[in-house]
């Protein structure tokens, strides 16, 4: 159906539009196809109130909100830090953002502390209610350049599962029959730091695994 003479389906439809601009293309590249076949599929009656409210043009303004002057996706208000989008759907292939990068060593020690604080107050559940590791990695997301972004975040997301699981082992290792959500003492973690944590670790892949020895050899396990 040729809606051509409809609304914004003409060139003068976008006269107000920079359709060369970045916000633009990215828009039109994840939604002007979609919103197409809508349009061919309206019956006269929804074409005309269609037309009332703006038409394409309208509907593009809209959809452009959701991207910054650069192309980048983020969201409605912008609660998306740019580079953190992966696609509808996770589409974007994860191996080229699934990648371990260096960290700096105050972002590492916040989530440590982050980390520590939160499993003590929950004994050792991940509670997502209580939670402030979202505030972290954003405060972390807005420090770096946008192409490190999710790689970054990935990474401080891969040490985060270790410092867990380093004191979920050392409460373990004081009390064989604690089970998380058991109250246990704190001071057993007095000895696990962040340093002590990462001491440990080597780089396998993606992720981090824990260096142990055996037999004098030295083995990589995953923890």
């Amino acid at each position: 159906m040729n809606i051509s003479g409809f609304g914004a389906g003409s060139n003068s439809a976008y006269k107000s539009i920079n359709t060369n601009s970045k916000q633009y293309k990215a828009a039109a590249k994840n939604h002007l196809a979609a919103l197409m076949e809508e349009e061919a599929m309206m019956t006269p009656e929804q074409k005309m109130l269609y037309k009332l409210m703006g038409g394409r043009e309208a509907h593009m303004r809209n959809v452009m909100q959701n991207y910054n002057s650069d192309g980048d996706f983020i969201g409605p208000g912008g609660v998306v830090v740019p580079g953190m989008y992966h696609g509808e759907d996770g589409k974007v292939d994860r191996s080229t953002w699934q990648q371990l990068i260096p960290v700096s060593d105050d972002m590492r020690q916040k989530m440590f502390d982050n980390v520590k604080r939160e499993f003590i107050q929950e004994n050792g559940i991940s509670n997502g209610d209580t939670t402030k590791r979202s505030q972290i990695f954003r405060e972390y997301q807005l420090s770096v350049k946008k192409e490190d972004r999710a790689k970054g975040t990935w990474t401080l997301q891969q040490y985060e599962g270790k410092y867990r699981s380093a004191m979920y082992a050392a409460v373990k290792a004081a009390n064989p029959k604690w089970e998380p959500g058991q109250p246990f003492d704190p001071s057993i973690l007095d000895s696990v730091t962040r340093e002590s944590v990462e001491s440990t670790l080597v780089k396998s892949g993606n992720t981090f695994v824990k260096r142990s020895s055996v037999s004098g050899s030295s083995l990589d396990v995953q923890v």
